[in-house]
């Protein structure tokens, strides 16, 4: 099994967002929104005394009834998904769903390749490789239901330390640090 540093690099998660630069975006996603709601708000006054808050309403309301219609798709649910993807925590969301996306691929490429309980010697150089969360993915292969046992983000980053622990032996291995266990 060839362990590269882009595979190392992506079932350890690299470039997944931290905790501060979450916190951080939450507060700036905020202050959009409430930006937002302050200019509608302030828009809404200015229409109201130049006289025209009725007719640009009945003209939004004619929008949103046109949008629907044709599409079947409510015209501000649409605009709020499409502000809250621009924000900075919808960005960070995005990101970190790709970079989960991608260890996820690989994951399943390698259970592909290989039965992770064949690697359960390796234990005896690694007592990590044989944790008992392992066992519930060694389990979970066998029963050919790893795929859907990883759209839990918890049982991904259980896969990805059981990959990241075989890992650490071969790389062992192809040191010579350590014998070829017998498998």
């Amino acid at each position: 099994m060839s362990f590269t540093s882009e595979l190392l690099k992506t079932v350890t998660f690299q470039g997944l967002s931290s905790t501060p630069a979450r916190l951080i975006a939450a507060g700036a996603s905020l202050v959009i929104w409430v930006l937002s709601v302050l200019l509608l708000v302030v828009l809404s006054f200015r229409f109201e005394a130049a006289g025209i808050a009725d007719q640009i309403g009945l003209a939004a309301v004619s929008i949103i009834l046109v949008h629907y219609s044709l599409s079947g798709r409510f015209l501000l649910a649409d605009i709020a998904i499409w502000l809250a993807l621009r924000t900075p925590v919808g960005v960070l969301y995005r990101n970190d769903r790709k970079i989960l996306g991608r260890a996820r691929k690989v994951i399943l490429r390698l259970a592909r390749q290989h039965s992770f309980a064949s690697f359960l010697p390796y234990s005896n150089i690694n007592p990590a490789v044989a944790r008992a969360d392992s066992f519930e993915a060694f389990k979970q292969q066998e029963a050919g239901t790893l795929q859907s046992w990883l759209d839990d983000t918890k049982n991904l980053n259980t896969a990805a330390h059981l990959v990241f622990q075989i890992a650490l032996v071969e790389q062992a291995l192809a040191a010579g640090d350590y014998p070829r266990p017998e498998f």
